[in-house]
């Protein structure tokens, strides 16, 4: 099994600002729809919060914010025994747009087998959500 680090990640291009589409990808109130079912977080979205989600298709998970630098960035953590699951949200400028990428890394002894199980569906999975918070920070742009 080892201890390599393993990711996945999934990106889609957005013609909303950084700032636009923080402000839907850290309220996790406004997740709710098309892939995300559910979405919250436990007070403000600062380190320590912790946050659940669950996308159609998955389960409900948490994790613990872990670092918070707007625009650009945000990462929380989950842990099981034997697996850690560190998710980076990050938003890149590209053009008048940004590029919206979520990818998670996974570390510890089962690390592999997550990876070989999980990692198709979780670039489909990134890839939707990354596509759908888009579409949200686009819908709040002025018209």
């Amino acid at each position: 099994m080892g201890n390599k680090i393993r990711s996945v990640a999934g990106s889609s291009p957005c013609a909303a600002s950084a700032e636009a589409v923080w402000q839907v990808w850290t309220d996790p109130s406004s997740w709710p729809g098309d892939v995300i079912e559910f979405g919250s977080v436990d007070g403000d979205f600062v380190v320590g919060a912790r946050v659940g989600v669950k996308v159609k298709g998955g389960v409900k998970t948490y994790s613990t914010l872990t670092r918070v630098e707007a625009p650009s960035i945000w990462t929380s953590e989950t842990r099981f025994a034997g697996l850690t699951l560190t998710y980076e949200h990050t938003i890149e400028p590209q053009g008048s747009g940004t590029v919206l990428t979520e990818r998670v890394v996974m570390t510890g002894p089962f690390a592999g087998v997550a990876h070989r199980v999980l990692r198709r569906q979780l670039e489909r999975t990134f890839t939707a959500v990354t596509g759908y918070i888009g579409h949200l920070a686009e819908t709040r742009l002025p018209r």
